[in-house]
């Protein structure tokens, strides 16, 4: 009888064992399960903090991309263009793209940086009590009669950008706003630079509730900054794509600048402004074509003749670009848009 007993004693223990050995294999195991987790959530909050602080050295560590002399993004073994990439990948070289743009424009030109909305008319001071978003202006902005206002598309684009995916697939010459701007000073012209796709705080991620739309954006920093500029007499428009509806919303509000000759020229890049501009009235709507050109997507050679205001759903005649895609549209048709600009306005 001892002796079975002491059998079962010893088959408990052995049982026993065996218990922990399972429990520890399974705590082994779930904490394996937990760490890539870990390493993920890790991660993924590291990667938060450098699209919050939106640090280009520190961006640059998380992709294998880099812009080079030429402003072409190649990655950084192989030097070849950007390939294919997944989501995440995708929105780190994008929100690279927004950062490195913003830097090498406002550093090329030594633009000063607006703060809007602001409660003040001193728009240079960043006001920490509400949410705002930047723009950008050159040095002789508040003295030159002659300015060119730059209005970009919608979308994922941002300061200085035509388009994203041509800054990616192509080269920042195609793909910004940097060679307007660069010959706009050699024109003797200052430089306004808009943001409507801006609509949260850049630092907070605050809703912008001024800024709704598009077109409030524009509406706003027309009415707000250029127009209270006394010293602007002469005004030039560039807008690509859904950037046309914001031109057009800034001439319902101030059809006299229209109407009175401040505003010489327009230049729409591949624009879906619509027929809104009907609504400028019958004297408005022809001036508004006799200063306005849509320079499209075609496979013409730059600033041929396309068709006329007649056949065109945005009212305006339209030339090509020199380019059949839509998003090279605005940097394909610069040489062209300049010579128009400087064209006498009575021919």
């Amino acid at each position: 009888m001892e002796l079975e007993n002491k059998e079962v004693k010893k088959n408990e223990q052995e049982n026993k064992k065996d218990d922990i050995k399972e429990e520890n294999k399974m705590n082994i195991e779930e904490e394996n399960k937990k760490e890539p987790d870990n390493k993920e959530e890790k991660k993924e909050e590291e990667i938060k903090k450098i699209k919050k602080e939106r640090k280009i050295s520190e961006l640059e560590k998380l992709i294998d991309y880099k812009y080079n002399d030429k402003g072409e993004l190649l990655h950084k073994i192989t030097k070849k263009k950007c390939g294919k990439l997944n989501q995440q990948e995708y929105d780190l070289v994008g929100l690279y793209v927004q950062c490195y743009v913003e830097n090498l424009i406002i550093t090329k030109f030594d633009l000063n940086i607006l703060y809007v909305p602001n409660k003040s008319n001193n728009y240079l001071n960043r006001d920490e009590t509400i949410p705002q978003c930047k723009i950008l202006t050159t040095k002789d902005f508040s003295t030159n009669p002659k300015c060119l206002i730059l209005i970009q598309g919608t979308g994922v684009v941002r300061l200085g950008q035509w388009a994203r995916s041509v800054c990616i697939n192509e080269n920042l010459d195609l793909g910004t706003m940097i060679p307007y701007v660069d010959k706009a000073i050699k024109n003797n012209y200052s430089v306004i630079i808009m943001n409507p796709n801006e609509r949260k705080d850049f630092k907070t991620e605050e809703e912008i509730e001024e800024f709704k739309t598009m077109e409030s954006h524009s509406v706003y920093v027309y009415n707000n900054i250029i127009k209270k500029n006394n010293n602007i007499k002469d005004i030039y428009i560039v807008a690509h794509s859904r950037g046309g509806e914001c031109a057009v919303e800034i001439l319902l509000n101030n059809k006299e600048d229209l109407m009175e000759g401040k505003i010489k020229k327009i230049a729409f890049t591949d624009s879906v402004h619509g027929e809104d501009y009907l609504k400028l009235g019958k004297d408005g709507v022809k001036l508004f074509r006799k200063i306005s050109r849509n320079y499209i997507g075609s496979d013409k050679p730059l600033g041929a003749f396309v068709r006329d205001y007649t056949t065109s759903y945005g009212g305006v005649d339209c030339y090509s670009s020199g380019h059949s895609k839509h998003e090279y549209t605005s940097g394909s048709a610069i040489e062209e848009i300049f010579k128009y600009f400087s064209e006498n306005k009575n021919e």
